[in-house]
């Protein structure tokens, strides 16, 4: 529709300002109208042409202009992450750490009851409604794709572009941090410790509730197994403290927050609530995550970072860049417009 009423509205505009088109009786003769409609069909194709190239030149100086030995250097954490990852359990059992820490199931609802008195989890799994099931869905399927839609964002707006890679390295440390956390002391998440059957006589379990936990409702009501194919696919089931769910967006409010603070602050709640809700962590778990991304920034701020900003740092220091000179790079000294806005403090 929008194709056709932009075709259109240029034809009837050459159709009001030609006089000659209109004959005596008010018709217009056909090969006028033709030929109309093929210069108009033809101007809105080479507008919309202009406008794609535009864009295209847009995105292509934007991702041109990137120093490629700075992003690589800003997402080897995060890629060693990646790795450790994939091969969690393989590095568990090849290292011994599989046999020397067993999974804890008591220390994280001992911890609950510490601190909260009660487990929050359960009282929220006990409001369980279809609705409440896609809402909660939904950051949960958008913590996936999160980090990159937030790295585009910094980086389509040169005022927000050296934020990226420091954007890139703290997520790299909190994931990779979070990941040691795991391999050396995983936990059991609530869904597995309040579900699981274990034999009285070998201690072998029996029974257990599916790894998508409270989201099997709605795959179920969806009829396509969507939850379930995500998490068992995962190499890493007990590793509920800390949680990540909560660690990303956390990452996102410290950074620079799109939209504004409050949204940022909401998705923090809103991923914690849905967490909890879902049975997939305990609330000591969102507490964690958000602790240790508290813990990184203020290393990364306080003690070292390469991709320190200048409102990190004391005035009347002296910086260069990690990789690349002004000159090297090709940012304007003037308006400090590109990627080496990063310091590294001499």
């Amino acid at each position: 529709m929008t194709y056709v009423r932009g075709v259109a509205e240029p034809v009837l505009a050459k159709l009001k300002e030609s006089h000659k088109l209109f004959m005596p009786s008010g018709q217009i003769t056909w090969t006028s109208f033709t030929s109309t409609v093929h210069g108009a069909v033809e101007a809105y194709a080479q507008k919309k042409k202009s406008e794609v190239v535009d864009t295209y030149k847009f995105y292509a100086e934007t991702f041109a202009c990137i120093p490629l030995k700075l992003v690589l250097f800003a997402a080897l954490p995060f890629g060693t992450y990646v790795l450790f990852f994939r091969y969690y359990t393989f590095i568990r059992e090849f290292t011994g750490i599989a046999d020397l820490s067993r999974p804890n199931i008591m220390i994280l609802p001992w911890l609950e009851e510490l601190i909260f008195q009660c487990q929050p989890h359960r009282i929220l799994a006990k409001m369980a409604h279809p609705v409440l099931d896609y809402i909660a869905a939904i950051p949960y399927l958008v913590h996936f794709p999160l980090p990159g839609l937030f790295a585009l964002y910094l980086v389509v707006d040169k005022r927000r572009r050296p934020l990226v890679f420091r954007f890139m390295w703290c997520a790299g440390w909190v994931n990779l941090s979070a990941l040691f956390i795991q391999l050396f002391f995983p936990t059991a998440p609530p869904w597995f410790a309040d579900s699981a059957v274990f034999d009285k006589d070998n201690g072998q379990l029996i029974s257990v509730q599916p790894v998508e936990a409270g989201f099997q409702r709605l795959d179920a009501r969806l009829g396509v197994t969507i939850f379930h194919s995500i998490y068992s696919k995962s190499p890493v089931t007990f590793g509920a403290m800390p949680s990540l769910h909560v660690a990303w967006p956390m990452i996102i409010l410290m950074s620079r927050p799109w939209i504004n603070k409050k949204f940022a602050a909401f998705h923090v709640f809103w991923i914690t609530w849905a967490a909890l809700y879902s049975n997939h962590h305990y609330g000591v778990d969102a507490m964690a995550g958000i602790l240790l991304v508290v813990l990184v920034f203020t290393m990364e701020k306080r003690v070292w970072s390469p991709f320190r900003c200048e409102r990190d740092v004391p005035r009347h220091t002296v910086y260069r860049s990690p990789t690349r000179s002004y000159s090297e790079s090709g940012v304007n000294r003037s308006t400090g417009h590109g990627f080496t806005q990063s310091v590294l403090p001499i």
